[in-house]
């Protein structure tokens, strides 16, 4: 991996947060979707290596967010946005009796979403957070969390959107080997003001904690890094002619629930490609 395309990595995502961050700053509040509250067929993989199959009730949490104001951080949503439930009701069939399953003794739930015509898989997974001082603690939180990418380091996650247009994906990182998950930005609008070198290091320091079992790729990231002015243009450029790009997409699409989904799925893969080119440098290094 080379050290320019690091260093690019970091200029689309604070750009990408700035960019869509004007996109209304006077409404309020946050709508979530939970789809709907009833059984669907699903495998449940426990902690201790046994598997379940059958129906899990609501579990079809929110794989997108509608937000109304952009002052908070997403950690700050974690309390709200049903992800943290402290038990499964599962059933064989319409026909078994229903039980209650702790979330401590699930690692995995599995089901096929009607809707999307997807598969989704939540995880449960310990939260991680960077502090002020730019260390790395644990918290109380422990969430599941909707699949985005699965591999050595496996990305969680959901898109917010604001009156109908995609913000941001709010992703996790996790390595495959444990159930702990960070997001490498957890960033409000307002923070974004921060000094960058200082933004920076978060970010860094939430990548090196995930791949912490790779000395080699631990070196790269501690490298010195600095963002230049004619690179942070590059990464506006880009962003600028995928918005184009998603605007003459959406002309083909008749509903507005396709053009939410088209748009959602295009500015994500684009947020999250430099990530993802990351990590996979990680796996390719660290086998």
């Amino acid at each position: 991996m080379k050290k320019l395309f690091f260093l690019f990595f970091i200029a689309i995502a604070l750009n990408s947060f700035s960019q869509n961050g004007r996109m209304n700053q006077q409404v309020s509040g946050v709508e979530f979707y939970f789809g709907k509250k009833e059984y669907v067929p699903a495998t449940v993989q426990l902690t201790n290596g046994k598997t379940l199959m059958g129906e899990v009730q609501d579990f079809d949490s929110p794989n997108i967010i509608e937000i109304r104001d952009f002052g908070f951080k997403p950690s700050d949503l974690e309390n709200d946005i049903n992800y943290n439930r402290k038990k499964i009701r599962f059933r064989k069939n319409a026909e078994d009796t229903s039980i209650q399953i702790s979330a401590d003794s699930i690692n995995y739930i599995t089901h096929f979403d009607i809707e999307t015509k997807e598969i989704k898989e939540f995880k449960r997974l310990k939260i991680l957070r960077t502090k002020n001082n730019g260390e790395i603690e644990e918290t109380d939180r422990i969430v599941f969390l909707p699949l985005i990418k699965k591999d050595s380091i496996n990305f969680y996650g959901y898109n917010m959107i604001a009156q109908g247009k995609y913000v941001r994906t709010v992703f996790y990182l996790n390595n495959s080997k444990d159930n702990l998950a960070i997001n490498p930005l957890d960033f409000s609008i307002m923070d974004l003001f921060k000094n960058q070198n200082e933004i920076g290091k978060e970010v860094v320091n939430a990548i090196k904690h995930v791949t912490n079992d790779c000395p080699e790729f631990q070196k790269i990231l501690d490298q010195k890094m600095d963002v230049s002015e004619e690179m942070k243009k590059d990464a506006i450029q880009k962003y600028q002619k995928m918005q184009s790009d998603v605007n003459e997409g959406k002309k083909n699409l008749k509903t507005k629930k396709e053009k939410r989904e088209f748009e959602s799925t295009v500015f994500a893969n684009y947020y999250l490609e430099p990530f993802i080119k990351l990590t996979e440098s990680y796996k390719t290094m660290c086998k």
